[in-house]
């Protein structure tokens, strides 16, 4: 990877964010009352996020990464039919993002070895079931980081801390082949870069950028899964274990309440956090959007720092696992009581 093309990258990024602003080009008509919309900073925010990565992935990376590259541009294709509302049906959405996993896991051999629990590492072995399981977490995953990307730089913060540790793992712990060193250098860089920007309320990723960047990641997890034993399966779980786990929360939550679960609402962690915060203090929306966003990386840079120390030992692995799941529950528990908004 030339570092000379992030440099370009950066020149082009700030070119087409000018040009798509003043033409209006991928902008988006704010409308408060959305569930993902909690005081951004833009009026017409600029949904260049995705555009960006897309870009970088297809200039740095090499050719023989096929495959994951027509994967790339077809997940931001769709987030792009998304972020228009040409693609306005939960159910065509869906079905895409599967017609794009399925693409990727089968081209590129995707699969999930073990998850270290004798009967389902028995189904492992068979084929149909391993497919459905992997394409499933892809699924939950895309999804769940979309959920997440309602305050700046929240789900791009994120994922810093998750290729961070990526990063550190991959380079001095185990041998991994240059084509993935790169997809992960890669992204560290362009999501910092994002992030600079995204904090600040100047450009969002979108469905495009969220659907992008966390296929992205799981392909780079799995790959890392895949060629060695040496690394725990929970470890994996670790990294992912936030945007997965408010997608099926969700989901459960709506389901519960005998909401419909594809609709939309404003009931996720951090928006509660977000409306607990305006409720407590006089710091303007804008601000408060980025304040709760970093209370909320915060929180999760202790579990990745030990996740990624013991990115082999499945027993602290799991009791991570659980406090985290443990301390979103209480959090949720409290504000939901105390500041629960209609849906």
């Amino acid at each position: 990877m030339n570092i000379n093309y992030i440099l370009y990258l950066i020149i082009f990024f700030i070119f087409v964010y000018f040009i798509f602003k003043k033409y209006e080009i991928l902008q988006e008509n704010v409308d408060y009352s959305d569930h993902k919309k909690l005081g951004k900073a833009n009026k017409a925010p600029i949904l260049i996020g995705g555009l960006f990565i897309v870009t970088s992935l297809l200039v740095c990376l090499p050719i023989n990464l096929i495959f994951f590259k027509i994967a790339s541009i077809s997940i931001f294709l769709v987030g792009i039919l998304s972020d228009k509302n040409i693609i306005s049906s939960p159910k065509l959405r869906l079905f895409l993002q599967i017609s794009v996993i399925f693409f990727l896991v089968h081209f590129e051999s995707l699969n999930i070895v073990r998850v270290n629990i004798g009967f389902i590492d028995y189904l492992l072995n068979i084929n149909y079931f391993n497919y459905f399981l992997t394409i499933f977490c892809f699924a939950v995953l895309i999804n769940g980081s979309n959920f997440l990307d309602g305050l700046n730089g929240l789900i791009s913060g994120y994922f810093i801390l998750v290729l961070a540790s990526i990063f550190y793992i991959s380079n001095y712990h185990i041998n991994l082949n240059n084509e993935i060193k790169d997809i992960i250098n890669l992204l560290l860089i362009i999501t910092i870069i994002f992030y600079i920007f995204n904090l600040f309320g100047i450009v969002y990723l979108g469905d495009s950028g969220s659907y992008l960047l966390s296929i992205s990641i799981g392909f780079i997890l799995i790959k890392m899964h895949q060629h060695t034993n040496f690394i725990s399966p929970y470890y994996i779980a670790n990294m992912l274990w936030y945007p997965a786990f408010e997608n099926l929360f969700s989901l459960l939550r709506r389901f519960l309440g005998k909401n419909k679960i594809s609709s939309a609402d404003k009931l996720h962690l951090h928006q509660l956090i977000f409306r607990f915060l305006r409720s407590k203090t006089a710091i303007k929306d804008d601000w408060m959007n980025t304040l709760s966003g970093l209370i909320l990386i915060i929180m999760n840079i202790p579990s990745i720092y030990i996740a990624t120390n013991y990115y082999f030992h499945s027993v602290i692995l799991v009791s991570i696992i659980f406090y985290n799941l443990s301390f979103y529950l209480l959090i949720y528990y409290f504000l939901s009581k105390n500041f629960r908004l209609k849906k």
